[in-house]
């Protein structure tokens, strides 16, 4: 039996919470993941620790779980919140206080979960792009895509920099964020915008630029806007399948290997 443990923020914590996403998503990525796993042989169990709204800060503290094998989804939220993304030589050195030093405390040969599970294998993965964000549950909770840049940092950056720096120092990662096609411009269908002519239905990159007012503004996706993401961030059932399709060819090889 192989002990997985996914390490990540609400792209992973949601796959055991389809009530908070309305039920849009009927199995997430983590979910299909297992059971592809299983239907190529490989007996897993998965130990999901997922901590929603998490950056690699909360990392550094966060309980973890003995396992054999740990895959790691980080980084989006500390695009948005501003942690910087800083350098190798941080990563190297272990240095907390920047995305790949904080990302360095959880990694074999420099941090956590060698300490608690020195045999397990692991896999990186780096965030994918995003549209303008509204949560379903409270409106006031909204922030715009990545086809900007948040606190003068590219979230294309941010994901290059995961992966690229896993790489140099020989740590197993899946570029998610090349891989799996999700763009600003695929991300919805459509956003329903206030406009000076009403409200309407305005594909990429119309509605670009447009406020947003929560209390008076209606839900940005209904249903027939989905398409990768459910929200703007959050991916569908159709967006949990291609993550789960890339993880799971990626965890089989790891290990086999």
């Amino acid at each position: 039996m192989i002990r997985w443990c996914a390490i990540g923020d609400s792209f992973t914590y949601l796959n055991d919470h389809p009530d908070e996403t309305n039920h849009y998503v009927t199995k997430g990525y983590l979910s299909r993941t297992l059971d592809s796993l299983r239907a190529h042989g490989l007996d897993a169990e998965l130990t999901n620790i997922g901590i929603n709204g998490s950056t690699t800060r909360d990392w550094l503290t966060a309980p973890l779980v003995p396992a054999d094998f740990y895959t790691i989804l980080l980084g989006t939220n500390d695009w948005h919140s501003g942690i910087p993304l800083d350098t190798e030589e941080d990563f190297s050195a272990a240095r907390p206080g920047t995305i790949l030093g904080n990302l360095s405390h959880l990694l074999p040969g420099l941090g956590r979960i060698r300490a608690l599970s020195p045999e397990a294998k692991l896999l990186v993965m780096n965030p994918i792009e995003r549209t303008d964000f509204v949560y379903l549950f409270d409106p006031f909770n909204n922030a715009p895509g990545s086809y900007a840049p948040e606190h003068g940092q590219k979230l294309s950056d941010v994901a290059e920099a995961i992966y690229v720096t896993c790489a140099r120092h020989k740590i197993p990662a899946l570029d998610l964020h090349k891989l799996c096609g999700v763009t600003p411009e695929n991300a919805v269908h459509f956003k329903r915008v206030r406009t000076p002519e009403g409200i309407r239905d305005l594909p990429w990159p119309e509605y670009v630029g447009l406020p947003f007012d929560p209390v008076s503004d209606p839900y940005p996706y209904p249903p027939e806007a989905h398409f990768l993401t459910y929200d703007g961030l959050h991916p569908t059932d159709n967006g949990n399948e291609i993550l789960a399709l890339l993880l799971s060819g990626a965890m089989r090889f790891e290990l086999r290997s």
